[in-house]
């Protein structure tokens, strides 16, 4: 149907269409007062060809080649569940009957008039209007609360990213124009920290802006763009161009390499996996999370995981040892990755546990962004987390002297925003811009407390 591929099925039961979107569960309506269930389930998706209608013809017009494809296979259906009961019941009548013809005349006649008369019936009295109040199943089950019925969807959503677009416009407006101190100019070098968007659209609208309205010199991402490793969620990578400046990218836990590679090729993405490359005039480490683990495939052990997030830092300073200076910045996924090697470069930056957080070990200044993608790919659970990210300032002359940073925090449920301003020679004096190569961080500086903080 379109560029989907969905499993059809109907057999006798209660007048219902119960539609599959895996792995987020069911929605189920009653539509239709014949004896028929009909079931249909998402089993894999065109990704090139869905970008191409969305591309061409827009959501509308997607939503025409599936409503026409779905006409023409619902028939085709229909008709070879007549065929099929006609022949079966020709066979179980023949095998009971044998030479019965009279007999075996009535069980086709039995079969034409109980199933096509229920394809008849179904198809006169199918109500497209029942999803408008279903039944979710699955993380779907909170969304009659989040989105409300299905006709008003499509308006409520658009009308939140509305909402959104002109918040982010008249905040950032706002918050630049009152700075007695504006951190701006060809002096400062300034970077949008992301992470954590888990294939949201709105999160990505919401980067988007953030990144427009603050005019950055590049968007640095580290990492979990995705959530399931489905393939559909590659569609994300489609807005990258749309930020139109350099657009670096970390590998997170939940990314594939297949998604690394697919974000190469986007034309003003630069992919940093064990690499460091100058992206603006800042220099800049990134290295891939070391262990893939998409969302609903198998339990994780926390403590495993960390002690293969902590086993990489011995690769990132053999990365790192033959550079003449420390990168400005070494962006990972999980700062737990370079923590032990912390007093050796100025400034890591990185998300993963969906929390906002800052803090300098052996003078180096540790910084965590929420996630930009807010639930993400599990918005059906509620709107309560918001999308975060920061702007980092970096001064030219020192070259990628860390000046300040802004979080940015933006509440859907409510719409508030907030930005809050950290100067970074008021909150943490000079540590963090005088880190020493030479300090061997000592265990009770770099270890965390032994309860392990579940991956994001």
């Amino acid at each position: 149907m379109g560029p989907f591929r969905v499993e059809v099925a109907a057999g006798f039961g209660r007048g219902v269409t119960d539609l599959g979107l895996p792995p987020f569960g069911r929605i189920i309506a009653d539509t239709h007062v014949a004896p028929l269930r009909v079931s249909a389930s998402l089993t894999d998706v065109g990704v090139e060809e869905l970008t191409r209608i969305v591309r061409e013809e827009g959501t509308r017009g997607l939503t025409s080649a599936v409503e026409r494809d779905a006409l023409a296979q619902l028939r085709t259906l229909a008709l070879r569940l007549l065929v099929t009961s006609l022949l079966g019941a020709a066979v179980l009548s023949a095998l009971v009957f044998r030479a019965n013809w009279r007999a075996i005349l009535i069980s086709l006649l039995s079969a034409l008039v109980v199933v096509g008369g229920s394809l008849v019936l179904a198809w006169g009295t199918y109500r497209p209007a029942a999803f408008t109040e279903p039944t979710y199943t699955g993380s779907l089950a909170a969304a009659a609360k989040l989105i409300g019925p299905v006709r008003e969807a499509t308006d409520r959503i658009e009308d939140f990213r509305t909402g959104l677009e002109a918040l982010v416009a008249s905040a950032t407006r706002a918050y630049t124009s009152i700075q007695a101190q504006p951190l701006s100019g060809d002096d400062t070098i300034r970077v949008l920290h992301i992470s954590d968007i888990h294939a949201s659209p709105l999160g990505m609208d919401f980067a988007q802006g953030i990144a427009q309205a603050f005019d950055v010199d590049l968007v640095l991402d580290t990492g979990d763009l995705t959530s399931f490793g489905l393939p559909l969620e590659d569609l994300i990578t489609s807005e990258i161009p749309s930020f139109g400046r350099p657009y670096v990218f970390i590998r997170g836990n939940h990314d594939s390499m297949a998604l690394q590679a697919t974000v190469s090729g986007v034309r003003n993405a630069v992919v940093l996996d064990g690499d460091t490359a100058e992206v603006s005039g800042l220099s800049i480490y990134g290295l891939g999370h070391p262990k893939y683990t998409p969302s609903g495939r198998e339990a994780i052990d926390p403590y495993a995981f960390e002690e293969e997030a902590r086993a990489v830092a011995p690769r990132i300073a053999e990365d790192l040892a033959p550079l003449d200076q420390p990168p400005a910045i070494v962006a990972v996924h999980d700062d737990r990755m370079v923590e032990s090697l912390a007093g050796r470069f100025p400034l890591v930056v990185s998300g993963h546990f969906h929390e906002t957080r800052a803090r300098v070990v052996n003078g180096t200044l540790l910084l965590r962004i929420g996630t930009t993608g807010g639930n993400g790919a599990g918005i059906f659970r509620g709107l309560d987390i918001p999308f975060s990210a920061e702007i980092l300032y970096l001064s030219r002359e020192p070259a990628g002297g860390l000046v300040a940073y802004d979080v940015i925090e933006q509440w859907p449920d409510t719409g508030s925003l907030i930005v809050t301003r950290h100067l970074v020679s008021e909150v943490f004096g000079e540590l963090v811009l005088t880190p020493t190569p030479s300090v061997t961080p000592s265990a009770t500086s770099s270890t965390p407390t032994a309860t392990p903080i579940p991956s994001g």
